[in-house]
């Protein structure tokens, strides 16, 4: 947590947990200079909304390449009250630092450990969380496979968690296979972005390995429908597997804002929280989406960290 204790972790307050998004972050190229989140007045003021409609925390998933700001994050959580739960990693190929692919896995995995031995970009912060750790699509690069490796060996030690981005869903099954032949538990997993995969059976198959799964774009209805998003998520609760399941926004961009013109982070507690309720599901189902799984996937690292 950015807020440190006596004992070094801040507890979790009670309510909602988002599990997939970005408050700071620059994803800007030539094609698409737009490609940012720094409007720091408008993420503030949305965050002190979502404060006020239940939800406790959420976890920041913009890692190394990402355009991260420690500082920014320690800003929002003091302005607004939403603990905020941080991580590092490498996000896909196209944004990995260039040293990166002279780096062999050993070598990507200390570089790691030091992170969370001494804290984000020298501040003292430890993140909690490996992520988002990137996966370009169907076909993995060669560099995204030593990074999935690399934090698969670094979170068998560590107390931390491991989040995915599966780009546009695919790829997911691939990244689940190899973190778990370097030895990873499935537990410890969380597969981003399985919203928008190519199918439902892909989606049943990772959460059928033990493994959580994302469904973190809600709202991004040019990438999906959230009628489908809705379908989805009743079929995998009547197989079972709700407790597998967990739900964010992913707002990654300042034209997701509200006062942007966007859908906005409290989004998915207005807008679709209540359309899972008239679809049928029960409160106590919805309530496990959004507070008791993302609190179980946590606590992996939060009782290691306490340990």
């Amino acid at each position: 947590m950015l807020v440190p204790t006596a004992a070094g972790v801040q507890p979790l307050a009670d309510g909602l947990i988002y599990a997939h998004e970005h408050l700071w972050l620059d994803l800007s190229t030539p094609e698409d200079p737009a490609g940012k989140l720094d409007r720091l007045d408008l993420i503030a003021e949305e965050l002190s909304e979502l404060k006020r409609l239940g939800v406790a925390a959420l976890i920041e998933q913009t890692c190394r390449g990402m355009g991260r700001d420690v500082g920014r994050l320690r800003q929002l959580q003091l302005a607004s009250g939403v603990q905020i739960i941080p991580s590092t990693g490498f996000y896909h190929q196209r944004f990995h630092p260039p040293e990166l692919a002279r780096l062999s896995v050993d070598e990507i995995a200390a570089l790691l450990e030091e992170e969370l031995g001494t804290g984000l970009d020298g501040t003292g912060v430890r993140p909690l969380v490996l992520g988002e750790i990137g996966g370009s699509g169907s076909v993995l690069h060669p560099d995204e496979e030593k990074v999935l490796r690399a934090v698969a060996r670094v979170a068998r030690q560590q107390a931390v968690v491991v989040a995915t981005h599966a780009h546009l869903g695919q790829g997911g099954l691939r990244q689940l296979q190899i973190l778990c032949e370097e030895g990873l538990e499935p537990a410890r997993v969380l597969i981003g972005h399985l919203d928008l995969a190519p199918s439902l059976e892909e989606v049943l198959a990772v959460a059928r390995q033990g493994a959580y799964v994302g469904f973190d774009t809600v709202g991004k209805e040019r990438y999906a429908p959230d009628e489908r998003r809705l379908a989805w998520i009743l079929a995998l609760c009547q197989a079972g597997l709700a407790e597998r399941l967990l739900l964010s926004c992913d707002i990654s961009r300042n034209s997701y804002l509200q006062r942007l013109g966007g859908q906005g982070y409290t989004y998915l507690v207005r807008d679709f929280l209540p359309r899972l309720q008239v679809a049928g599901l029960p409160a106590a189902t919805i309530e496990g989406l959004v507070v008791r799984n993302p609190r179980r996937f946590l606590a992996a690292a939060l009782e290691r960290r306490q340990a």
